[in-house]
């Protein structure tokens, strides 16, 4: 049986920081275009904070996991490959990579289970 990791509220999330995004960048232009120097300034900041969060962490359409993987979309590692799994990171043994994925505390029961599970296996 697969678990699901990530829910619906991730994209909610996702969409939000592109709304927010988006409307900052437009007010940047309505800015530019009166001229008024500490809007600019403030939406300049604003969009890169909403762009480089938004960036922070890969997004995955699916997180699923069962008794021995766990699958990002079209990628499989297994438990056996996994040093340990934090809040949105996962640490591979040998690659020395780390994978990032968008974690809510809403999905914490999931990730509780798969804790148990890759400490239980790895």
């Amino acid at each position: 049986m697969r678990y699901k990791l990530n829910n619906e509220i991730s994209f909610l999330y996702n969409l939000v920081f592109k709304i927010i995004f988006i409307g900052s960048f437009g007010f940047l232009i309505y800015s530019i275009l009166i001229q008024e120097l500490p809007a600019i300034i403030f939406c300049v900041l604003f969009s890169s904070w909403a762009f480089f969060l938004n960036r922070k962490f890969k997004k995955f359409k699916t997180i699923e996991f069962d008794e021995e993987n766990i699958y990002f979309d079209n990628e499989m590692i297994n438990f056996k490959d996994i040093e340990s799994i934090q809040n949105g990171v996962i640490i591979l043994k040998d690659e020395g990579k780390d994978v990032e994925f968008w974690y809510s505390p809403i999905s914490s029961k999931e990730l509780n289970l798969l804790k148990s599970k890759v400490e239980k296996l790895g």
